[in-house]
């Protein structure tokens, strides 16, 4: 073999490796997230470090703290079941009561300490689009 074949072929060894080593020994939780249903969660025993969990706000449920208008608890939903999200933070602009969320955080003794909420609402833009004149 040439050096040049020689190279090629120790590049693709070490390229193998890495990936290999990246997605069978290296086992790193901060890298993925899961996400649960809220009935899983409900099942749960321990506490997880990083999840991530979508429904509807329960109705009446926000409060939002008095000295801190950033802090904010509430209660999501699926179905019947539900848990409490607590979260410090700007809100999102469609943030209300029946408002589909996506929360990201972290799990401990039946509440969600979110570090990220979004708000879902793809309903709110297609009546723009549907009205457009095709040029």
């Amino acid at each position: 073999m040439n050096k040049v074949t020689t190279s090629i072929l120790i590049i693709f060894i070490l390229i193998v490796g890495w990936v290999f080593y990246l997605t069978n020994i290296k086992k790193d939780d901060s890298l993925t997230v899961r996400y649960y249903s809220i009935s899983e969660l409900a099942s749960e025993v321990n506490d997880i470090k990083k999840i991530k969990v979508g429904g509807y706000i329960k109705p009446n449920s926000i409060k939002i703290s008095e000295e801190d208008q950033l802090e904010v608890s509430f209660f999501v939903y699926q179905n019947k079941d539900s848990v409490e999200v607590n979260y410090y933070g700007i809100r999102p602009d469609l943030f209300k009561d029946d408002a589909e969320v996506v929360v990201s955080g972290s799990y401990k003794n039946s509440l969600i300490s979110a570090t990220e909420l979004q708000t879902k609402c793809a309903s709110r833009y297609e009546g723009d689009l549907k009205n457009i004149e095709k040029i």
